[in-house]
């Protein structure tokens, strides 16, 4: 049937369309929004009320605008498009031939979808308002039944989304990017309001609130954009952290982070709610780090990263967890992303299964290139060979009707160093300069999660997941003859099968509690047969195969008052089967919002972390051929964390921050033997078992960190970021003699700033120019000083036991640029980016060791600069 809406008469229907109107629509049908238009606007409209669907409700607000850019807002919420006939102003489907980064106002469009739902339960949340504003007009709808909603044809470019919903707190998203080659999903959690204050809005950047609302200190949220927009963070999660307070890092080569003082092997790494191996190439048996995260950056949703006082559903993590998440794939179309660079090459795929399907698939592929560096002649490996690895991550998404959501995601990579010799002996300065060397690190992670919202109040997840590991390292000497002898055979394989289960219920606004458990199987066999100086001949290092069991179970309840006091308490046991102990871990957190925009906070909890396994089986072999085994009855590690914190909102997305803390660290292993003052709290692996002083371990250490943590953080708006930090800190120790000294990871201060700016360029300023620095410093890895004269006597390195880590290498300072550059496309977008590591070209200090080929002592120097250029393209 045609509609003809005949308005009041006027001369010359342009007229009408130049006028200058405002018009307020909150949740309108758009066909009382065409009868508005009619009556009190006096637009002739013609169109089939078969074709458009009059019952859509839509939000619009425009002051002040002429009648023709009204007219073409609606157009593009609705999907719709027009043409002038004479006076008539006929409204039809805009074809859906186009796709959505195309219009017929000749600028490119996109689509952003997603999900919002209760931050406690998980239940969708219908009704709900989601508006765009920015610099055109406020545009919006309402969820479904199911949460889900749907804004169309919003032009390309940085955003504002505002979401509200009576009786919750409003969040508002003022730094969405949006592009014309891939839908933009969201995923939103609003928290239900409980406060005497009233309607709280909450601004999603200012606060970097976790996801996991149990963590209420030294946590925070941070999302994919991150990882690629800080300079020489190079997309990997753990580069970018690097420039939060209280976190460095002590080889530019790797990405291991240190937090507050700790050994990087205290950080523990999780994926969709469950612990992983080390999910990083050329990882370390026993580390937590490598050269580059396996996990690209395509791959990741916004996820958490926490530094201290953990909830109670976290358990073995010392020092830091990465709680990471995977987005789910586009459930309405297929998209595609190629990105090529100098350190690798990938591609990834995402979708529906089936059309109008609610199932989807995420894949993503990478293959290394940093061959292209090393041709360049700006190779930071040095002689050491080129890297090679690859890597393979995905996440399948199947929701149900009636038995919840089911997903299997999964990570794995392989990566690999050859370092050959030179075959003339001219060559051949030191020992090392003989050796033909292999390594091969695999690693994989993968899981079924079930997701299960029972009602409005309770939810399960359960988890399934299998992660594994296996190191292999070959070296051979040649001799004059260029004949290779065997100098290691080492092969590191440790397995873990585990399932997590876990309830939450939510009692009422005020009142959430959560408990699980979680059982690993863990499985190893590690070898290791090394050439031992001291003996002279091939040594067995490492011979242990078997397994063990570690169950962990949890409850934390959740109470928050109405004067914005909110409290976490629960409690964590462990249980190890290999040294038979329990471990009960109270925790409890604070948060207190003593007015708006003012924040207080507390956390206390007891902490332990399995040590690597190699710790548990390493041998000793003397001259004599008797050896000196480690003990496989250690127990855990714990630790004591303490922190305060305040925190201050400021207008214009600004936020000051700082955190107190205390950790008090004790049943560390340390060497059995009081003449040497060994501590696993002064290595980032396993690899001190092949030291000639090592002895068997028992858990009467203890160690301390204490520091200050300051941030001043401006969200990106208005075109712009930094983040501003500073940490002041101290790390001590104590082995079996009982001298304090410093632990190898105390650098005493660290600072950053990093900063970005971004400029609209091309057509109506779609395209986007970035431009991002940052300068670190921090005051130098420790180092315990040489004795030369012992050393050349026993041609080994031999220090001073009692001066332990007492030296310092020169203070770090390191300056990265990058630039980016987006053109957006109908349907399509293309990305440039050059990232500049080191760009002043400084060799910081690494460490200090004696030289056993020279007799004498040396500096190890970092790497210098390191450009990186990449080019990605989305579809």
């Amino acid at each position: 049937m045609l509609v003809v809406l005949h308005a009041i008469p006027v001369k010359g229907q342009e007229n009408n369309l130049s006028r200058i109107i405002s018009v307020d629509y909150k949740e309108q049908s758009l066909g009382s929004i065409l009868e508005d238009l009619r009556k009190h606007q006096s637009l002739q409209l013609t169109y089939s009320s078969g074709q458009l669907n009059l019952k859509e409700r839509l939000t619009l607000k425009m002051e002040k605008q002429p009648a023709k850019k009204v007219l073409e807002a609606l157009c593009r919420l609705a999907t719709l498009e027009y043409s002038v006939v004479g006076k008539q102003i006929i409204l039809k489907p805009r074809k859906e031939s186009e796709p959505d980064g195309k219009s017929g106002l000749n600028t490119p469009y996109q689509t952003i979808r997603g999900l919002v739902s209760d931050k406690i339960s998980g239940v969708p949340l219908p009704g709900a308002t989601v508006i765009v504003q920015s610099s055109g007009p406020a545009t919006g709808v309402n969820t479904g039944e199911d949460g889900v909603f749907h804004l169309k044809s919003i032009p390309v470019g940085r955003h504002e989304l505002t979401i509200s919903l009576l009786g919750y707190e409003t969040i508002r998203l003022p730094n969405v990017l949006l592009t014309s080659g891939k839908e933009l999903y969201l995923y939103i959690e609003l928290p239900e309001l409980v406060s005497s204050l009233g309607a709280v809005t909450v601004n999603g950047n200012n606060t970097r609130r976790p996801l996991n609302e149990m963590a209420g200190v030294s946590a925070r949220s941070f999302s994919v954009e991150e990882t690629g927009r800080y300079a020489a963070s190079v997309f990997d999660p753990a580069r970018m952290v690097m420039n939060f307070a209280g976190i460095t890092s002590s080889d530019d080569g790797s990405n291991e982070v240190i937090i507050r003082g700790n050994s990087p092997k205290g950080v523990q790494w999780r994926l969709e709610g469950i612990e992983i191996m080390n999910p990083n190439h050329f990882g370390e048996e026993g580390g937590s780090g490598g050269g580059i995260s396996m996990i690209s950056s395509g791959m990741l949703g916004t996820s958490d990263f926490l530094t201290g006082a953990f909830p109670a559903e976290y358990g073995n993590a010392l020092s830091g967890i990465f709680d990471l998440r995977f987005r789910t794939g586009n459930t309405a179309k297929r998209e595609y992303a190629i990105m090529a660079g100098a350190l690798g090459t990938e591609a990834s795929a995402e979708g529906p299964f089936r059309t109008c399907g609610k199932a989807s698939y995420l894949v993503n592929y990478r293959y290394s290139t940093l061959s292209l560096l090393d041709k360049a002649g700006i190779s930071p490996f040095g002689e050491n060979g080129v890297p090679d690895y690859q890597d393979l991550a995905y996440n399948l998404n199947f929701p149900t009707a009636k038995a919840g959501t089911f997903s299997l995601f999964g990570i794995g990579g392989i990566s690999s160093q050859n370092m050959i010799a030179v075959r003339d002996r001219k060559e051949w300065e030191e020992f090392a300069d003989k050796f033909d060397r292999s390594f091969r690190y695999y690693s994989g992670s993968s899981g079924i999660k079930h997701l299960w919202l029972l009602n409005d109040r309770i939810y399960l997840k359960n988890i399934i997941s299998w992660s594994g590991s296996r190191i292999t390292d070959r070296s051979d000497t040649l001799n004059e003859e260029f004949n290779p002898g065997v100098y290691g055979r080492d092969a590191y394989v440790n397995t873990s099968l585990r399932y997590s289960a876990m309830i939450n219920y939510k009692g009422n606004a005020r009142n959430t509690i959560r408990a699980g458990m979680v059982s690993s199987r863990l499985g190893f066999n590690l070898n290791s047969l090394t050439y031992k100086k001291d003996i002279g001949r091939l040594s067995d290092f490492l011979v242990a195969r078997g397994d063990a069991w570690n169950h962990q179970f949890y409850t934390q309840w959740k109470h928050e008052w109405p004067d914005r006091i909110s409290m976490n308490a629960g409690i964590h046991l462990n249980y190890f089967t290999l040294s038979k102990t329990w471990s009960a871990e109270p925790r409890v957190g604070l948060s207190w919002w003593i007015k708006p925009g003012q924040r207080l906070s507390f956390g206390a909890g007891l902490h332990s972390r399995l040590e690597p396994l190699a710790y548990y089986y390493g041998r000793n072999e003397q001259a004599d051929g008797s050896v000196i085994f480690s003990n496989s009855a250690l127990s855990p590690t714990k630790a004591v964390h303490l922190v305060l914190g305040y925190e201050k909102l400021f207008k214009g997305d600004l936020r000051f921050r700082t955190e107190a803390y205390y950790q008090h660290l004790y049943k560390v292993p340390v060497s059995g033997d009081p003449a040497f003052n060994f501590s696993v709290l002064n290595v980032p692996d396993a690899y001190f078992i092949y030291s000639r002083n090592y002895h068997t371990l028992v858990n009467k250490g203890t160690g301390r960190n204490k520091g200050l943590d300051l941030s001043l953080e401006k969200s990106f708006s208005r075109q712009y970021y930094f983040l501003l930090t500073a940490s002041l800190f101290d790390s001590r120790f104590r082995a079996l003699p009982g001298t304090e000294f410093n632990t190898a990871f105390n650098s005493r201060y660290t600072t950053n700033l990093v900063a970005g700016k971004e400029w609209g360029t091309g057509p109506s300023g779609k395209n986007l120019l970035g431009l991002n620095a940052r300068i670190m410093t921090h005051g130098g890895m420790r180092y315990s000083p040489v004795d030369l004269a012992a050393s050349r006597a026993a041609d080994d390195q031999v220090i001073d036991e009692s001066r332990v880590n007492e030296m310092q290498v020169s203070p770090y300072f390191r300056a990265d640029i990058s630039f980016s550059y987006r053109v957006n496309r109908p349907g399509l977008t293309h990305a440039f980016f050059i990232d500049v590591q080191n760009v002043i070209n400084r060799k910081n200090e690494l460490t200090v060791f004696y030289n056993v080929d020279k007799n004498n002592i040396e500096t190890i120097y970092q790497a210098g600069l390191i450009p990186s250029v990449y080019y990605r393209i989305e579809f």
